[in-house]
């Protein structure tokens, strides 16, 4: 447990590093590049903390076995094959493990040293974090569900499938306990949209971005987003790194969304999104 624990410390540290410096540049970068190049760029720093890139670096084996070989007592044993003798030296076993470069002595009895008892709080901590959030979200669509009336057809919601090209079904629901359209689910992908009267054309606005989100894989990446948050609780910038992604995800999805249309229909689509928020 304690090497899992050792190789989070290490991925933990270099993505404080790389997400401070992203946020230190931040103010210079939102100007220079477009949105969906923030959001992607944070989308690698959260994947560079899940996967241990530098065990792929060849690991120096060669002076770990010299170490434990220089340790180890020795016995040379002869065997003889096809009448000639063949001295072989074979290492003596000890009552040391060798790990690393260093050593540990093994002693009758239970004994947990204190590194894996840091490494059994730091795995008492993803549990509780992952079961928070999982019970919260399970929570959250159950209270949207509980009154909510399925539509099995909605002309303008199949209108923005056949431009979006998306051949999944898709569920609507309206739901009174929604005050804004969403879309929830990854296996099975819902739109929830309020109770309430909204015209054709400010629909296709709210669909076009719900249908944008599920063509991107964005809730793919909030779930990824909040297992590297589970798995690295202890680092205060992995908060900000979920932040920023959030804020990211919502930017570049209204600047894919908004890229072909008309300045007039732009405005639209803003005031639509602004209007539901509210």
């Amino acid at each position: 447990m304690y090497e899992i624990f050792k190789t989070v410390l290490i991925l933990s540290l270099f993505g404080f590093c790389i997400i401070a410096v992203l946020l230190c540049l931040k103010p210079i970068t939102a100007k220079k590049f477009p949105a969906g190049w923030q959001y992607y760029v944070w989308l690698v720093v959260l994947l560079s903390m899940i996967i241990p890139v530098y065990k792929l670096i060849p690991e120096r084996q060669v002076q770990r076995l010299s170490f434990i070989t220089q340790n180890q007592p020795v016995r040379q044993e002869v065997f003889r094959f096809d009448g000639n003798e063949t001295e072989i030296i074979i290492p003596e076993a000890k009552e040391e493990i060798y790990n690393e470069g260093t050593k540990q002595s093994v002693t009758p009895g239970l004994h947990i040293p204190h590194a894996d008892i840091i490494a059994y709080i730091w795995l008492a901590g993803v549990c509780i974090y992952l079961i928070t959030i999982v019970s919260s979200y399970i929570i959250y669509i159950f209270r949207r569900r509980r009154r909510a009336l399925a539509l099995s057809h909605n002309p303008v919601f199949d209108r923005v499938k056949n431009e979006l090209k998306i051949k999944r079904n898709i569920r609507i629901r309206m739901s009174p306990e929604v005050g804004s359209p969403m879309l929830v689910g990854v296996l099975f992908p819902v739109v929830y949209i309020p109770c309430r009267e909204i015209s054709d054309e400010n629909m296709r606005m709210v669909f076009l971005h719900e249908l944008t989100h599920y063509k991107r894989k964005d809730l793919a990446f909030k779930w990824l987003s909040l297992f590297v948050n589970a798995v690295h609780w202890f680092n205060p910038l992995v908060y900000l790194l979920s932040a920023n992604i959030s804020e990211a995800c919502e930017i570049s999805c209204d600047m894919a969304v908004t890229k072909n249309m008309s300045d007039e229909e732009q405005k639209s689509y803003m005031k639509t999104i602004v209007e539901l928020v509210e």
